[in-house]
C-alpha cells in the first residue's frame, strides 16, 4: 500500500513551523516582560480584562455567527464532552483519595487544571496549520468545544472552592445557616451568566440564525480588528503570567503539577480519541471519517492547560494559586514536543514497505542511542549509591533500587550489543536475542513495582518490616517475568500457524502482547495502589504533627519540653528520610507512567490492525522511554546534592594525586543550612526587628499590642528589601506568602469581592 502522504507532510510543515515558532516567540517575549517588570501589576490586570472582556469575546461571536451548524458533527462534541468529564472526575476523584485531610478546592482546582485547554490563544493556530488544506472548517470546533468546560465543568469545580471556603469559614464560625449556602449556588450561577465568552456563545448561536449564517458587513468591520488582536495578546498575556512562578518550587509541588500535566496532555487525548471511535459513526462504510476526527482529537488534547485556572482560586489561597502558576507553566512546556510531533504524526495513515523498513531503522537507531546515553546516567548513579555504602546497608529502598538500577545497565549493555551482531543470524541464536530482550524489559517492569511495595512498607509501618519481606520483592521482581517470557516463548513455539506481524517489534505476536499486557496492568494496579497510601500516610503525618504544634504552653517549661519531644517523635523518621521516600516515589510514579504509555500501545496494536500516525508516535515514545528508564532515574537522583558529592569529592582527590590543586566547594552546606535556618532567622530576627521598627515608626497613639501584631503587607516587603533580606519586592511578597502558608502570619482584612486583582495592600498579624 502506498502512502500518500508525503507531499501533504512538506505543505504542513510549511504552515506548522510558522504557526509554532509565532506563538512560542510572543509568548517568550510576554516572559521577558515579565521578567523585567515592564508591565506593572495593574496594568497587566488591564491587559487580562480587555483579553477576558473584549477580544476573546468578540473571536467567540464572529465565528459563531458565521457558522454552518448543519455541518456539524455533534457525535464529535458529545465525545469531548465525554471524555472530558471523565478526566474531571477522576482527576477530582484521584485528588479526594490521595489527598489528607480531604480539600475539596484541591480537586475541583486540579480538575479543572485537567480538562480546560488552552483553545483559542495558543491550539487554535496549530490547528489551523495542520488542517487548513484537508479539513479546514476543523478549526471552528473549538468554538463549540471551549463552553462545555466554561458552562459544564468549570461551575462544578467553582462550586468544590467555594465549598472548602466555607467550610474553613465554619470553622471560625458554626453557624453558618441555609441560606448562605443558597446563596452560593447563585453566587457560582450568576458568575457563569455573566461570563462574557458564556454570553457571546449563546448570543452567536442566536445571531447566526438572525444573520443566516453571514455577519453583516459593518459589524464584521467593528469586530474583525478586536478579534484580531486576541491571538498576540493572549499569548504575550501568557508569557506575561509565567514569569517568577517557579521561585518557591518544592517537591510536593513538582509531584502534583507534573502529575495534572501527565494526565492532561497524555491521558486526556488517549481517552478523547477512543470516546471518538465510540461515539462518530463511519459514513459511506468506510471509517475515514472516524479517524480524521480522532486525530483532530487527539491533537485537540494535547493543547496546554489555560491560563484562566489562576482566575479560579481565591487570592487567599496562596498555596492552590502557586499550583495553578506552576502547572500552568509546566503543561505549557511540556506541550510543546507532544503538540509538534503529534502534528507531524497526524496525517500519515500507512506505511509502505520501503517507509516501514525506514521507521523500524530509525527505532533501532533511537533506541541504541538512548541507550548509550542511558548507560552513562546509570553507572553515575550506581557509583554515587556504591560510595553510600552506609545507606545501602541501612535502608533496604535503596539497595532495591541500587538492584534496579543495575538491571537498567544491563539492559542498556543488551540494546547496544545487539546492534553489533552480524546479520543474518541463525534461529538459535534470534530466539536468544528476543527472548533476552523481552526478559530484560519485563524485569526492568517488575521491580520497578517491588521497589514500590518496599516503599510502601518502610513508609508506613518500618524498615524492619521492609527488611522481612525481602522474599516478596525477588519473588515479584524475578520470577514474575521469568515465568511470562517463558510462557511467550513456549506459546510461540507451538503456535507455528500464526500470521507474521505487521512489524518487527512484535517478534512474538498476540502471544507476546497479550502477555505483556496482564503483567503491565498488574504492574500499574500495584504501583499505583502503593503510591496512594504513601500519600495518604503523609499527609496523616503532617495533620498529626500540625495538631500537636497548639499544645505548646508557654508558661510551663516542663509542658513545653514534652510538646516538643513529642513533635520529634512525630517529625523525626520524616525528617531524616523524607527527601529520600520521595525521590523514590517521584521514581516509582514516572516509571509507571512509562508503563501506561506502553499499555497503551500494546492494546492498540492488540484490539485492532488499523494503525495512523498516532500510533506510530506512541510507539516511539515507549521505545524511548523503555530504553531511557536511566535517564529518568538519572535526572531523579541528579538533583540529590548528597548522591553527587562523594563522587565529587573522590574525583576531587584523585585530580589532586596527579598535582591539580583543586579545593572541594562547600557551598551547598552553606546553602542548606541557609534554608534550615530561615525559619529560625523569621524568629529571632525578622519578627523582633520588625517590631521593633514598627514601634518607632507608627503613631504613639496606637496601643503597643496593635503595633507589635498588625502590619501592612507593602510596608513590610520594602522594610524586608531596605534591610537586606530580600533581593527585590517581588521576591519579598512571595515570602510573605509563605509566611502565609507556614500559619507564621495571618491575613485579617479578607474581603468579600475574591474576583478583584488587587491583592498586593492586604493587612496580616503575626501569630501567636
Amino acid at each position: 500500500m502506498i502512502n500518500d502522504t508525503s507531499d501533504t507532510s512538506v505543505d504542513i510543515d510549511k504552515e506548522l513551523y510558522p504557526a509554532l515558532i509565532q506563538c512560542f516567540f510572543i509568548i517568550a517575549v510576554g516572559y521577558v516582560a515579565g521578567q523585567l517588570n515592564l508591565l506593572t501589576r495593574t496594568q497587566s490586570t488591564g491587559l487580562s480584562r480587555y483579553i477576558s472582556n473584549f477580544a476573546l469575546p468578540a473571536v467567540v461571536f464572529k465565528n459563531l455567527v458565521d457558522l454552518q451548524f448543519e455541518r456539524v458533527s455533534w457525535q464529535f462534541i458529545t465525545s469531548v464532552l465525554v471524555a472530558k468529564t471523565i478526566v474531571f472526575l477522576l482527576t477530582a476523584l484521584l485528588t479526594g483519595i490521595g489527598e489528607r485531610p480531604r480539600n475539596f478546592a484541591s480537586m475541583g482546582l486540579h480538575a479543572i487544571m485537567a480538562s480546560q485547554s488552552n483553545d483559542f490563544a495558543l491550539i487554535l493556530p496549530i490547528i489551523d496549520a495542520v488542517y487548513s488544506q484537508s479539513h479546514p472548517d476543523y478549526g471552528r470546533y473549538i468554538y463549540l468545544l471551549a463552553p462545555i468546560s466554561l458552562v459544564i465543568l468549570n461551575p462544578i469545580g467553582l462550586l468544590l472552592i467555594e465549598i472548602q471556603k466555607r467550610l474553613d469559614d465554619q470553622k471560625k464560625h458554626p453557624n453558618i445557616s441555609i441560606s448562605h449556602r443558597r446563596q452560593l449556588i447563585r453566587k457560582i450561577f450568576s458568575n457563569i451568566s455573566r461570563n462574557p465568552i458564556v454570553i457571546c456563545t449563546l448570543l452567536g448561536v442566536v445571531f447566526n440564525r438572525i444573520f443566516k449564517e453571514q455577519l453583516p458587513n459593518i459589524m464584521e468591520h467593528i469586530l474583525t480588528p478586536v478579534a484580531q488582536s486576541f491571538s498576540a495578546t493572549a499569548l504575550f498575556y501568557l508569557g506575561l503570567t509565567m514569569a517568577g512562578k517557579l521561585r518557591r518550587l518544592h517537591t510536593h509541588l513538582v509531584v502534583t503539577v507534573f502529575a495534572l500535566s501527565m494526565i492532561k496532555l497524555i491521558l486526556f487525548p488517549l481517552i478523547l480519541r477512543q470516546a471518538v471511535f465510540l461515539f462518530v459513526k463511519s459514513t459511506k462504510g468506510t471509517l475515514n471519517n472516524t479517524i480524521d476526527f480522532s486525530n483532530f482529537g487527539f491533537l485537540y488534547g494535547t493543547a496546554p492547560t489555560a491560563p484562566s485556572v489562576i482566575f479560579y482560586v481565591p487570592e487567599s489561597n496562596a498555596a492552590l494559586q502557586t499550583i495553578a502558576s506552576t502547572g500552568l507553566i509546566f503543561s505549557t512546556l511540556l506541550s510543546i514536543p507532544i503538540m509538534l510531533v503529534s502534528a507531524k504524526m497526524i496525517n500519515l495513515r500507512t506505511l509502505d514497505i520501503k517507509l516501514k523498513q525506514t521507521y523500524e531503522s530509525m527505532l533501532i537507531k533511537t533506541s541504541y542511542d538512548v541507550s548509550m546515553i542511558s548507560l552513562l546516567c546509570t553507572i553515575i548513579v550506581l557509583v554515587g549509591f556504591s560510595l553510600r555504602y552506609r545507606l545501602l546497608r541501612r535502608s533496604p529502598i535503596h539497595k532495591y533500587t541500587f538492584i534496579f538500577v543495575g538491571l537498567q545497565m544491563i539492559y542498556a549493555i543488551w540494546t547496544i550489543s545487539i546492534q553489533y551482531v552480524q546479520l543474518p543470524i541463525s534461529g538459535t541464536a534470534s530466539i536468544v536475542v528476543d527472548t533476552g530482550s523481552i526478559l530484560l524489559a519485563l524485569t526492568t517492569r517488575s521491580w520497578a513495582t517491588s521497589i514500590s511495595i518496599a516503599l510502601m512498607i518502610s513508609f508506613c509501618y518500618s524498615n524492619e518490616r521492609a527488611h522481612y519481606f525481602f522474599w516478596l520483592y525477588h519473588l515479584f521482581g524475578w520470577l514474575v517475568p521469568i515465568c511470562t517470557t517463558l510462557i511467550i516463548y513456549y506459546q510461540s513455539s507451538i503456535d507455528r500457524s500464526r500470521s507474521e506481524s505487521s512489524m518487527d517489534t512484535e517478534k512474538f505476536g498476540t502471544v507476546q502482547t497479550s502477555a505483556s499486557v496482564c503483567l503491565l496492568a498488574i504492574c500499574i494496579i500495584i504501583t499505583s495502589s502503593n503510591l496512594l497510601r504513601i500519600a495518604r500516610r503523609t499527609y496523616r503525618l503532617k495533620q498529626n504533627a500540625s495538631e500537636t504544634q497548639p499544645l505548646i504552653n508557654e508558661g510551663s517549661e516542663y509542658t513545653d519540653s514534652q510538646t516538643t519531644l513529642r513533635s520529634l517523635s512525630i517529625d523525626l523518621k520524616p525528617s531524616e528520610y523524607s527527601t529520600q521516600w520521595l525521590r523514590h516515589s517521584v521514581l516509582v510514579g514516572l516509571l509507571n507512567i512509562n508503563a501506561f504509555v506502553c499499555i497503551s500501545v500494546l492494546l492498540w496494536s492488540l484490539l485492532t490492525r488499523n494503525r495512523d500516525g498516532v500510533y506510530y508516535e506512541l510507539q516511539f515514545l515507549d521505545t524511548v522511554l523503555l530504553h531511557g528508564q536511566g535517564i529518568i532515574t538519572f535526572l531523579v537522583f541528579a538533583l540529590d546534592a548528597d548522591l553527587l558529592l562523594p563522587i565529587s569529592r573522590k574525583i576531587i582527590k584523585l585530580l589532586n594525586r596527579f598535582g591539580l590543586k583543586i579545593e572541594f566547594s562547600r557551598n551547598h552546606t552553606h546553602c542548606r543550612h541557609s534554608e534550615n535556618e530561615r525559619p529560625l532567622d523569621f524568629t529571632e530576627k525578622i519578627r523582633s526587628n520588625f517590631i521593633r521598627y514598627s514601634i518607632r515608626t507608627q503613631s504613639a497613639s496606637g496601643s503597643v499590642e496593635n503595633i507589635e501584631t498588625t502590619f501592612n503587607e507593602n510596608e513590610f516587603c520594602q522594610w524586608l528589601v531596605t534591610n537586606g533580606h530580600m533581593e527585590n519586592e517581588s521576591i519579598a511578597h512571595d515570602y510573605c506568602q509563605e509566611l502565609v502558608n507556614k500559619r507564621q502570619i495571618i491575613c485579617i482584612d479578607r474581603t468579600e469581592n475574591e474576583n478583584s486583582q488587587e491583592f498586593d495592600n492586604h493587612w496580616y498579624a503575626f501569630s501567636k
